[in-house]
């Protein structure tokens, strides 16, 4: 199986590398850093402009699955929904199955209430948060052609260890006994390429937690 990951150099995407690479799967990374960056000669390395849908598309070509880790600027979290476009229109003309990391923002707390709009939820992670909710309700819930899968992490996601011990959820924050939601960034790595592996989310959003 060859796998494309785009955004391989960010926090995220450097975990689901060395996880797919772990697995030794065939990897080409959309990416500007090199090959040294992730320790790894089991890749193919690209630099593709995330925005530009016909290179994406091309670059997409011969893969079984993409996984998007692609991070918005903190400055304009505008530009998620405008490269999340190009993500699917790409993996469309392609004929790939899309998985992309999404946000914690937009899962259930309650019946009634989303963690991005909880009182406690806090102001300076809100623009990629309703980003990211705007993502999925625009884009994502709405395809119906594309084979994807979106992926929310838990509230707090951090660098950490891969335990290999963890939740699967689908749209309600996943809580421990003492009502923290958390994730590492290596698990979260785990149980993406584990849905690679096992497709059991195709055309949902699922959510990784302890």
């Amino acid at each position: 199986m060859k796998i494309t990951i785009v955004g391989a150099g960010g926090n995220i995407g450097q975990r689901i590398v060395k996880e797919a690479a772990s697995r030794n799967y065939s990897l080409k990374l959309i990416t500007s850093k090199s090959k040294d960056f992730f320790g790894t000669e089991n890749a193919e390395l690209q630099a593709v402009d995330i925005f530009n849908t016909d290179a994406l598309a091309e670059s997409f070509k011969g893969s079984d699955v993409v996984i998007s880790a692609y991070a918005p600027p903190h400055s304009d979290t505008s530009k998620l929904m405008e490269a999340s476009k190009s993500l699917v229109a790409a993996a469309k003309k392609a004929n790939v199955r899309l998985i992309a990391v999404g946000g914690a923002g937009s899962l259930k707390v309650s019946e009634t209430l989303q963690l991005v709009d909880a009182p406690n939820f806090p102001e300076e992670y809100k623009p990629v948060a309703l980003a990211h909710r705007g993502v999925l309700e625009q884009i994502y819930n709405k395809e119906r052609e594309l084979n994807w899968t979106n992926v929310s992490p838990s509230a707090y996601i951090f660098e950490g260890e891969r335990t290999n011990n963890f939740k699967i959820g689908e749209d309600n924050l996943i809580v421990n006994d003492k009502g923290e939601s958390s994730i590492s960034m290596e698990d979260f790595a785990v149980g993406i390429i584990n849905e690679v592996e096992e497709a059991k989310f195709s055309k949902k959003r699922f959510t990784i937690g302890y």
